[in-house]
């Protein structure tokens, strides 16, 4: 029986047409001008763009139970996203609506036992985020509470994760956003997964920089030479586009001896399925865990990183601990921290140098032309 999505199968015979040679390279050599990287008008725009799209913030199981709550600022706004006693997500902004005092001060998970209460001046409101006290509301004689209940913005459940657009409203069309990713998350079974593991950092580079990173397979063998490297010797990459998203298949060591010998169990092991979630989110399939990777612009020359480890069940014993905390380490310090967000601040350094007006890219960093160019037309939209 198949234990990976049946898309798969198509991407194995993609990538094994690469290894033949009987697939040309979808880009020719491109360049990126170096002042998208350094314009703070086009910058403001990028941001406000980002808060207009749906983008992950958790996975379900970091937000199961009711009254479980994500305080989460790295878009730009001042977000709340918990679970309602009904089981339900809602989404809000963390301003209270008297004087826009902050609700919840810090950022990160926590628990939200009855609703909230701003320690200005008492306004209280349910879990719902309707205002369902104002002390000595006679101060207030024309006030219409539900005309002050705090600001929603669109949330939803998807494979697993958690999406938020975080522009006031109640609807969006999630599903046009998405449908293009059905085929491959969809059967992955996420939502029955946990997250072992959140890591975060702020980081001196921009943030197209970083999304860039993951989108250039060209690089695997050389930064990562002493990380991950060895798991994807020769390897070969087909890449191609599922609506504004990315969606890459990445040969590791041994996958021509296995398709010469037709010895595939699960095609996991010997090639990693990676995505773009457009804009911001990098999702790499790993053999037995996945990572979801969300990449937040602060400034034009700082970006806030985090990471959510997946993995089919908690562990349930030390040893089973231990392998998580192993493939932690590698990836997220590893790889993701020392290197990949290491070498961004390093790039981030060269741009400003002035030295290059272009940066050049070759064939295999054609998703690079093909993210900028659906940034681009969303921008110009």
């Amino acid at each position: 029986m198949s234990t990976h999505p049946p898309v798969y199968d198509r991407l194995l015979r993609e990538l094994t047409a690469v290894y033949q040679g009987r697939l040309k390279p979808p880009v020719s050599e491109f360049e990126i001008p170096t002042k998208c990287y350094t314009d703070e008008a086009l910058f403001e725009e990028e941001r406000r763009l980002l808060r207009e799209l749906p983008v992950v913030v958790a996975h379900v199981s970091q937000l199961a139970s009711p009254g479980s709550c994500l305080v989460h600022d790295a878009l730009g706004a001042p977000l709340m996203i918990l679970r309602n006693r009904e089981g339900a997500l809602r989404a809000m902004f963390n301003v209270c609506r008297h004087r826009g005092t902050r609700l919840l001060e810090d950022e990160g998970f926590c628990k939200v036992r009855k609703g909230f209460l701003c320690r200005y001046h008492g306004w209280n409101y349910d879990i719902d985020g309707k205002l369902v006290n104002v002390p000595k509301q006679e101060l207030f004689p024309s006030l219409e509470k539900e005309a002050h209940n705090l600001v929603s913005v669109p949330v939803h459940e998807r494979f697993g994760f958690v999406w938020v657009v975080a522009t006031p409203g109640d609807d969006y069309d999630f599903d046009s956003f998405l449908d293009p990713l059905e085929a491959d998350l969809q059967p992955l079974k996420l939502d029955t997964h946990v997250v072992f593991r959140r890591g975060t950092a702020t980081r001196r580079t921009n943030w197209k920089i970083v999304m860039e990173a993951f989108l250039d397979g060209y690089h695997v063998r050389h930064l990562h030479k002493n990380t991950v490297g060895p798991y994807f010797q020769d390897h070969q990459s087909f890449t191609e586009a599922a609506g504004p998203h990315v969606r890459s298949i990445v040969g590791r060591s041994g996958f021509s001896d296995a398709i010469e010998n037709d010895a595939i169990e699960n095609i996991r092991d010997i090639a990693t399925p990676t995505y773009v979630f457009f804009p911001n989110t990098i999702f790499v399939v790993q053999p037995d865990f996945v990572s979801r990777a969300t990449v937040y612009p602060l400034s034009i020359d700082e970006i806030y990183w985090e990471h959510d480890l997946i993995i089919p069940e908690a562990p349930k014993t030390e040893k089973a601990r231990a392998h998580w905390e192993l493939n932690y380490e590698l990836i997220q310090n590893g790889v993701f921290d020392k290197e990949d967000l290491w070498v961004c601040e390093q790039i981030q350094k060269g741009i400003g140098s002035g030295a290059n007006e272009f940066l050049t890219c070759g064939t295999e960093e054609a998703p690079i032309y093909w993210w900028h160019e659906e940034l681009s037309k969303r921008l110009r939209a």
